[in-house]
């Protein structure tokens, strides 16, 4: 039987919110194949104030995430990174649907969706990725998993909305490609020691595909 997506909730909310602290420039990523949550992405062009892309989803807070009991107000998320300024990535430019290019749109659609799929949730400090059988998520074969942290480029306020529809809070989740000793550095000293080391090394949700390991 076909799962049909789950209807759409929060996109006007996450436009606005877009618009708002992002500017009024960008477009939208519609994915025309969707299973379990529809998953678009808001893309910011490079600006006088911003010099990078920004990308942000919308519609993985169309459903609740399996929070623990007590943890129900961070059932609702969406995904974001950035990428150089130099990436193909326009309407009229489809340079980024090449393998090379498109692995991070592919990787905020596969994680806004494996949430759900696995009936699971993360939050802060939630890695993704196997580091007994890696497997990796670029095309150039370098990071085989993520950590999701607090936006570190984005305006004061922009990394959680409001919702206008009931009054809820989307929080914003940044995806960092993790190398395999990261990744394992993390399940063996955890999060906090991680991202302290990130943080030493200037890793942000801004992509550096050829940046040294931080650990």
């Amino acid at each position: 039987m076909i799962r049909l997506p789950t209807p759409i909730r929060y996109l006007e909310t996450i436009t606005k919110h877009v618009r708002r602290h992002f500017g009024t420039d960008g477009f939208v990523l519609h994915e025309d194949k969707s299973s379990t949550v529809h998953v678009d992405l808001h893309v910011v062009p490079p600006n006088a104030s911003r010099a990078y892309f920004t990308l942000l989803t919308s519609g993985m807070s169309d459903l609740d995430m399996h929070t623990p009991e007590g943890l129900e107000d961070l059932a609702l998320a969406e995904l974001c990174l950035c990428l150089p300024k130099h990436w193909p990535l326009s309407m009229t430019d489809f340079g980024w649907r090449d393998s090379q290019y498109s692995w991070p749109i592919a990787v905020l659609q596969r994680t806004a969706r494996y949430v759900h799929r696995e009936k699971t949730w993360f939050s802060w400090g939630h890695t993704i990725g196997s580091i007994v059988h890696p497997g990796p998520i670029d095309a150039e074969g370098r990071f085989t998993g993520i950590l999701l942290l607090n936006p570190r480029t984005f305006p004061e306020g922009a990394d959680r909305v409001t919702t206008e529809e009931d009054g809820r809070t989307i929080n914003f989740l940044a995806v960092i490609p993790l190398l395999p000793p990261e990744l394992e550095f993390g399940r063996k000293q955890g999060s906090d020691a991680l991202e302290e080391k990130l943080i030493e090394a200037g890793v942000t949700e801004l992509l550096n595909q050829q940046r040294p390991c931080a650990v």
